[in-house]
């Protein structure tokens, strides 16, 4: 009896401590995932585009920042003599063929856009006669401030409708170098940016317009483009707030809603609002969690 109780002790007493190892190593993996996401997130008041990076990029990454004299040099003069254009480079981040560069146009029209740049990892030099966009890329970029140029008014209402949000609720933007140093979303403020590629007809137009003549004014511009005829649902808005602290709230986040319904004069498009907490992922420069809310097609 007593060699019974022995092993029937044992077992319990493995058992006991097989759970109890267990969820030891439950709570390390939910402490490292909780330290993991930590790391991941910063506030977005913080945020200037440090810590983002792009997939196979370790190699490269160290190379472009050796070197980012000459990318600058090399891109500021590929998109003067491609897209007849005087940019600002901000940042070179490595990628797993070279570098993503993203500039910033000086004057107008205003954007942010981007290129690579090729890197050869065994010598530790930069390619500068290996740089390259994506298809229609920068054309949509160009052609964002281009429409904001055209219609100057609409915008202004626009951003005057942002301000008062951002004066009468705790909500803020993004920082200005973060906009400079990781987004590559055409014509983009800290509170939003504007994607007009669908509208593709009217983009080659207006781009070709801007090509042969890059001083082209905003009232020459005017009599190529109509304003009140375009597809308003191929022209996208995409605009987001942070809170300044806390949760996003759903009561806010639907005043802030049926404010913009109620909006009049600002651009005919296909807006998309959001309202995310004040953390911003520092790799990917998004707002998105689970716990953002946001609304889509309201087309004014």
């Amino acid at each position: 009896m007593k060699y019974l109780c022995l092993i029937s002790f044992s077992v319990v007493f493995l058992l006991g401590g097989c759970v109890t190892m267990n969820d030891s190593n439950q709570l390390q993996d939910d402490q490292s995932e909780i330290e993991e996401v930590h790391d991941r997130y910063v506030n977005v008041t913080d945020y200037t585009g440090e810590g983002y990076d792009l997939p196979d990029g370790e190699a490269t990454d160290p190379i472009a920042t050796e070197k980012m004299t000459e990318i600058e040099k090399a891109v500021s003069t590929f998109f003067l003599e491609e897209y007849k254009t005087d940019v600002i480079v901000h940042n070179a981040v490595g990628n797993a063929d070279g570098a993503t560069v993203f500039v910033q146009s000086i004057g107008e029209p205003q954007f942010h856009t981007y290129a690579m740049i090729g890197i050869d990892v065994e010598k530790g030099d930069i390619k500068a006669e290996n740089i390259w966009t994506e298809t229609n890329q920068v054309e949509q970029a160009i052609f964002s401030g281009l429409l904001v140029m055209i219609m100057e008014e609409e915008f202004s209402e626009l951003d005057t409708f942002i301000s008062e949000i951002a004066a009468t609720h705790p909500v803020v933007g993004l920082r200005e170098e973060a906009i400079n140093n990781v987004k590559a979303t055409a014509y983009t403020t800290p509170y939003y940016f504007v994607q007009p590629l669908a509208l593709r007809d009217e983009m080659e137009q207006i781009t070709q317009l801007y090509f042969d003549n890059p001083n082209i004014s905003a009232d020459e511009l005017r009599q190529h483009f109509n304003k009140e005829s375009y597809d308003a649902e191929k022209l996208i808005i995409s605009i987001s707030f942070f809170m300044e602290e806390n949760e996003p709230e759903p009561a806010l986040f639907d005043n802030i809603v049926d404010s913009f319904k109620d909006v009049e004069g600002v651009p005919r498009a296909n807006y998309t609002l959001s309202l995310h907490d004040n953390k911003i992922n520092k790799q990917s420069a998004s707002g998105d969690q689970n716990n953002s809310l946001e609304i889509s097609d309201i087309i004014k």
